[in-house]
């Protein structure tokens, strides 16, 4: 697997200091071909997953995040590319280049006792409500590329 995106979004201002937060994020489907996503207490729409932590692999992070957020036990299926995208973050006053793992994932079971974000709900909608209302330019390329494999 590539460890440099393959698509980078998002600019900076030239010689713009930032810092670099690689992660891994899931894209996974019901029986219904409803897309799981994350909506965090602000009203924010993501992927699940998240940081990946020093001695982890990508895959490792990836069910780490999804455990955390959804509660979900999953397989992994398939890798779906790295890309990144430069923001603002306006907590730390820092831009970031956020450099995303996507992988498309089986969930096989929902274990509530291993949910431990309190601030993060699992929601089912359609891949086409859910394209908009993504936080991230690269989680909408992932639900792009989901689909592009059909």
């Amino acid at each position: 697997m590539p460890l440099s995106p393959s698509l980078q979004l998002g600019s900076i201002p030239p010689e713009t200091p930032f810092y670099t937060r690689p992660g891994s994020y899931a894209v996974f489907f019901n029986e219904k071909n409803e897309v799981g996503v994350i909506r965090n207490d602000y009203g924010d729409y993501f992927l699940a997953g998240g940081g990946i932590e020093p001695g982890e692999t990508k895959e490792e992070a990836l069910l780490r995040e999804v455990q955390e957020e959804a509660g979900l036990l999953a397989n992994i299926e398939a890798y779906l590319g790295t890309a990144a995208e430069y923001f603002y973050d306006a907590g730390s006053q820092l831009y970031v280049n956020k450099i995303g793992h996507f992988f498309l994932i089986s969930p096989y079971k929902q274990d509530l006792s291993l949910k431990v974000e309190d601030d993060h709900t699992l929601l089912w909608m359609p891949v086409e409500k859910a394209h908009p209302l993504m936080y991230h330019d690269i989680y909408r390329w992932a639900l792009d590329e989901a689909g592009r494999r059909g």
